[in-house]
């Protein structure tokens, strides 16, 4: 296995940020996201969390690829904002001096291909055949928010319903999508931010 390779990932960074390179932002999805889950172990122990954490970076990073600095040590950048956003949780979350001790730990940086990578319309027709198992009530509030971007009141005003009761539904629908698309969900956030909170 391979440490991260930082000019490799200068130069995907580069890509995404002055072409809009979505082939580059799958690769750097592709060959590091493995690599970044376990450096995210010298912050946090929970691994659902860790890989939270990662998605979030990845998502980041297309969502605000206009503002990477090319020139930015690519390595560097990528664990230093693992690293921001795993001491972000644990302040969050309460915790004091956890991280103090948990940076102590000395975890090797490797990178491990995922074993599958899928097109974004053979993802949203993974989406689309999970949203048609949901109840009416849970999908309708989840495309409405989700997909069409609508407000939690406006789809309130839609659906005749309480915004507590909406929240509910749209918290149930990606409760639901979370497991029924859990072996695809990393690769979901390459080109969505359907399940963000």
């Amino acid at each position: 296995m391979e440490r991260l390779d930082t000019e490799s990932i200068e130069y995907l960074l580069w890509s995404i940020s002055n072409n809009d390179d979505q082939v580059a932002y799958r690769s750097l999805f592709e060959q590091y996201y493995v690599s970044l889950c376990q450096f995210a172990r010298r912050y946090i122990d929970d691994q659902e969390t860790r890989e939270d954490i990662v998605q979030d970076v990845f998502f980041t990073i297309w969502e605000k690829r206009k503002t990477i600095i090319p020139y930015t040590s690519g390595k560097n950048f990528l664990i230093t904002c693992v690293k921001n956003l795993s001491l972000n949780y644990l302040r969050s979350q309460g915790y004091k001096q956890e991280y103090e001790t948990t940076i102590k730990k000395n975890i090797p940086i490797y990178f491990n291909n995922l074993d599958d990578l899928y097109t974004l319309q053979e993802l949203q027709h993974l989406l689309h055949q999970t949203l048609e198992k949901l109840p009416p009530e849970y999908r309708l509030a989840f495309e409405l928010n989700r997909l069409e971007n609508k407000s939690i009141e406006e789809v309130a005003e839609i659906m005749g319903l309480s915004c507590r009761t909406v929240k509910r539904y749209k918290s149930k629908a990606i409760e639901i999508l979370k497991k029924e698309l859990k072996d695809y969900l990393p690769l979901f956030m390459l080109f969505t931010s359907i399940f963000d909170k």
